[in-house]
């Protein structure tokens, strides 16, 4: 009975050495690949985040844009459903004026 006991402690020991630990490390690394993917700002965020920055820094920090567009002769980008405000959740719009972010505005709440 105490070599049963000695045989299920150690097996018990191994398996918490072996196994647990890769199950704790997995799970942090998997959930903040997704949040850095699904970033929605607020609007005073977005604002103070990218007004007056260079079109690099903003396709470094946001990727490309869902669409890209002239508006009175102005390059504009448009980045669907990253902006929320007032219980929505927005597209944002960027303008270019001189290589850098001179205007923002929001469209289609949804």
């Amino acid at each position: 009975m105490k070599f049963q006991k000695i045989i299920f402690t150690l097996a018990s020991i191994v398996f918490l050495v072996l196994f647990v630990p890769q199950t704790l490390r997995a799970e942090p690394e998997e959930t903040s690949v997704a949040q850095a993917e699904t970033k929605i700002y607020t609007v005073i965020e977005f604002e103070s985040t990218f007004m007056n920055k260079r079109k690099e820094d903003v396709l470094k920090t946001l990727g490309e844009p869902d669409k890209k567009s002239q508006v009175q002769g102005r390059e504009a980008w448009k980045y669907s459903q990253i902006v929320k405000d007032v219980g929505k959740v927005w597209d944002q719009n960027v303008m270019f004026d001189f290589g850098r972010v001179n205007y923002v505005w929001i469209d289609n709440g949804k």
